[in-house]
């Protein structure tokens, strides 16, 4: 395990519920003992990659006036900012909103399944870096909060309601978070025997 902040290694060790590792030179929070199960972090994630089909694929919101009704879906935006002439934007909430979490739950998947088999999970630290990364850029949060808002707003001009691709997809973004949130501060399972991070453990 390598710090991220210094860049200091250590050997990481199974932690208890609440336990936390702390790097030696700089004393940065490494790791956290999961307090719902080790492998609560891939549950989270394929469940999140799970609701992020119906979130594509169902009605994310339907507006109706006067007897006309129109249902957009999670793409609509897109391509309404792409014909308004604003396609660097519509690029930017396609990568943030819908591409980068897709990518980053299949990301989490693949780092938490060989965990949850059983199995020796390879090349972590590389993966650990690219989800670091992605995490940086995949804010599906705002795009519920960007529809919450929108309601709100014309909430008295129309009459808007809620499909289930918009509750599929707050599902999806809230399962995303607890998984990062895992895969930030849980520390993966070491070789028995193997000694204790040289900056210990605290409860």
């Amino acid at each position: 395990m390598k710090c991220h902040l210094c860049g200091q290694e250590h050997q990481s060790i199974p932690l208890q519920a609440g336990q936390k590792a702390r790097c030696r030179r700089c004393n940065t929070l490494l790791a956290i003992g999961p307090r719902v199960g080790r492998d609560a972090p891939f549950c989270f994630a394929l469940t999140g990659l799970i609701l992020a089909v119906p979130a594509v694929l169902l009605p994310f919101v339907s507006a109706s006036e006067l007897g006309d009704q129109r249902v957009s879906d999670l793409l609509t935006g897109v391509g309404a900012l792409w014909d308004g002439d604003m396609r660097a934007l519509a690029f930017l909430v396609l990568l943030c909103g819908a591409f980068l979490p897709v990518v980053l739950l299949v990301l989490l998947v693949t780092v938490y399944a060989p965990a949850g088999l059983g199995r020796r999970r390879a090349s972590a630290a590389t993966l650990t870096r690219i989800a670091r990364i992605l995490g940086s850029w995949a804010y599906p949060e705002v795009q519920v909060l960007a529809v919450l808002v929108g309601v709100v707003k014309l909430g008295s001009l129309v009459d808007l309601k809620l499909g289930p691709g918009f509750w599929s997809y707050c599902g999806m973004t809230v399962c995303l978070l607890l998984a990062q949130h895992g895969f930030e501060y849980v520390a993966p399972p070491a070789a028995a025997g193997a000694p204790h991070p040289a900056g210990g453990q605290t409860a």
